[in-house]
């Protein structure tokens, strides 16, 4: 990283930690009086909004444009008008948000029951205090609203204090970085991480699609000079605009294998395919991203890390006693070229059947722990990565709560653009530069 772009960033992240922090200590001192002007500020913020994509979308002759930008002119009006009951409606979707948050707990919990793992009793405790204070909020939300102007300054003071965080990292001499490498990570809050990979996506395929630039130029703009370190781990970031693939995916990559947990056996899903029997599985790295790009579409996000000696050999440790607690498992057209070989692979339209065809991939299935289910909301990809990468000191998310990929991008993006962050690579695949991997090698 050039002298001045590191000076640039380091001032930034310092005025930017002491703005936020700042800013919730007002907010918690003079949140009440704040309500009104907020409001009416950012009603017309989002009526103007609307009316720009109006006018654009006759332009542009869009209907869906046409439909967002009314919806944001009619949101920006009755936000303006009426602040206090806007702000009251808000309080009332963040307990939702609270009261989704025990649910997803008390699935947990019922989880570790049935697979008598560890941490039944603390899943427990945090879906009755999490079901609670939903109840609290959602029978004060248009009574005490000014309660959630409060939550807000708290955050705010504790993202202000972990940007803080990556400025002293960034300012320091290196032998005191060490001293605040590690921390707890305040992440962005979900409904803004679960669609982070989505908003990525758009904005890289409009200005490939407007050919404003090609993925070479794209790649150069945004790199960042790590002084030729090589990475010895990768952390990959799937996203697509299609089902649950906008809210992302995301694997490890090991000695040019992939390993990816999710929920792949259709015959074990339910909860709409949230819930599940939770499978692991091993692939060629080359095949894995071509494949991805080129049958679901995706831009995948290549972040390379480079971890000490000492780091990779608790991250082997960690694989090691992960391959103790899994068995093999094959997906149906596997089993039925086991039988047949000329079993046709058109008639299997499961998603992991497409992905052994494509990768010839090596599935398994946990025996025990609190990976043996897959639940989208917490024992997901996410944490899957994030608890072997653990085991070397990186923690990227908060685990107690809904994991999503996003707040995983945020966290590898910011190491990328830290100068002494451990992602010293990035790339990025897509179907402009596909053919840098290697080809999906089907049959049928």
């Amino acid at each position: 990283m050039k002298k001045k772009a590191k000076t640039i960033q380091t001032a930034w992240l310092f005025l930017y930690g002491t703005a936020l922090i700042a800013l919730g200590i007002i907010v918690i001192i003079n949140g009440e009086f704040l309500v009104a002007p907020a409001g009416i500020t950012g009603g017309i913020f989002i009526a103007v909004n609307g009316v720009h994509r109006i006018a654009n979308s006759f332009a542009d002759k869009n209907r869906l444009k046409l439909l967002s930008g009314a919806a944001n002119l009619l949101i920006g009006v009755i936000t303006a008008l009426t602040p206090f009951v806007t702000l009251a409606l808000l309080m009332l979707v963040f307990a939702l948000y609270v009261l989704l948050n025990g649910i997803v707990k008390l699935i947990d919990f019922i989880s570790a029951l049935k697979d008598q793992t560890s941490g039944a009793f603390v899943s427990l405790v945090s879906s009755v205090f999490f079901f609670t204070f939903s109840v609290i909020m959602i029978f004060g939300s248009f009574y005490e609203p000014i309660a959630l102007v409060i939550l807000t300054g708290i955050y705010s003071i504790l993202y202000g204090l972990s940007e803080l965080r990556l400025f002293l990292r960034q300012a320091l001499p290196s032998k005191a970085k060490v001293a605040v490498r590690r921390r707890v990570r305040v992440s962005i809050p979900l409904f803004i991480s679960a669609f982070v990979p989505l908003g990525v996506l758009k904005k890289y395929r409009r200005r490939l699609d407007s050919r404003e630039i090609d993925i070479t130029g794209l790649l150069a703009e945004e790199s960042v000079d790590k002084k030729g370190e090589a990475p010895n781990i990768h952390v990959l970031i799937h996203v697509s605009d299609d089902g649950v693939g906008i809210m992302g995916h995301c694997d490890l990559v090991l000695d040019g294998r992939v390993i990816s947990y999710g929920n792949y056996d259709e015959a074990s899903s339910r909860l709409f395919g949230g819930l599940g029997d939770g499978v692991v599985f091993e692939a060629d790295f080359k095949r894995y991203v071509a494949f991805g790009v080129k049958h679901d579409n995706q831009m995948i996000f290549d972040y390379g890390l480079k971890l000490s000696h000492e780091q990779m050999k608790k991250i082997r440790r960690a694989m090691k006693k992960l391959a103790k607690n899994i068995y093999p498992w094959q997906s149906p057209l596997e089993k039925a070229r086991m039988k047949n070989k000329n079993a046709e692979a058109d008639s299997f339209k499961d998603y992991c059947s497409k992905l052994w065809n494509g990768t010839r991939a090596t599935f398994y299935k946990f025996k025990s722990g609190k990976f043996k289910t897959y639940f989208v909301m917490s024992t997901n990809c996410v944490l899957l990565a994030d608890t072997i990468l653990s085991k070397a000191g990186i923690t990227g998310v908060m685990s107690n709560g809904i994991i999503s990929p996003g707040a995983y991008y945020d966290f590898l993006q910011r190491e990328y653009l830290l100068e002494n962050g451990i992602a010293v690579s990035r790339h990025i695949y897509c179907k402009d530069n596909i053919d840098e991997a290697a080809d999906v090698n089907t049959d049928n």
